[in-house]
């Protein structure tokens, strides 16, 4: 078993959605190395998605890959994103890399001590700690707002974040 202390595991985070694939890289909880959004393809969202993944993942070599966990509580992905997920699980165990995903509920849950209960405010929390993700903030989504896709960025995030809130142990 590898030992890496917390401050120096290397998590890409990602949050796939239709308008692409949010990610993000952060080493230990306090230092973010890079983010974006990967746009989609045209044809075969999924296959294309997945060697964005691969492409990140062996640029950036992490130690582990936070992703959503689409059968849990909270968690309302299409049929597609689903499948995109999975994969990215098994891209990620064949690659040998650690792979952890959370729930929607989880992601919250660990945010609510930081007085952030809605996607929004966790973007903003986020922002506030990661102040060059700022720019990136998206506006307040109304009723009939579709998401902004820079929002998959501050998902991504949040996943990282709660990988470091719960993980603090051996690799």
């Amino acid at each position: 078993m590898r030992y890496l202390p917390i401050e120096k595991t290397r998590v890409l985070a990602l949050d796939p959605s239709s308008r692409g694939t949010g990610f993000a890289v952060l080493e230990g909880p306090e230092l973010l190395i890079d983010w974006g959004v990967k746009a989609p393809a045209k044809e075969d969202k999924n296959a294309h998605a997945i060697q964005q993944v691969a492409e990140l993942a062996e640029f950036y070599s992490p130690d582990v890959i936070a992703v959503e966990d689409y059968a849990g509580k909270g968690s309302r992905r299409c049929l597609r994103i689903q499948q995109l997920l999975k994969t990215i699980g098994d891209l990620a165990v064949q690659s040998g890399f650690t792979s952890y995903s959370y729930s929607r509920s989880v992601v919250k849950k660990v945010f609510t001590q930081y007085g952030a209960f809605n996607k929004h405010q966790i973007a903003a929390a986020i922002a506030s700690q990661f102040p060059e993700l700022a720019p990136w903030m998206p506006p307040v989504r109304k009723c009939w707002m579709s998401e902004d896709y820079r929002m998959s960025i501050f998902d991504a995030v949040a996943f990282a974040l709660t990988f470091f809130h719960f993980e603090n142990k051996p690799l």
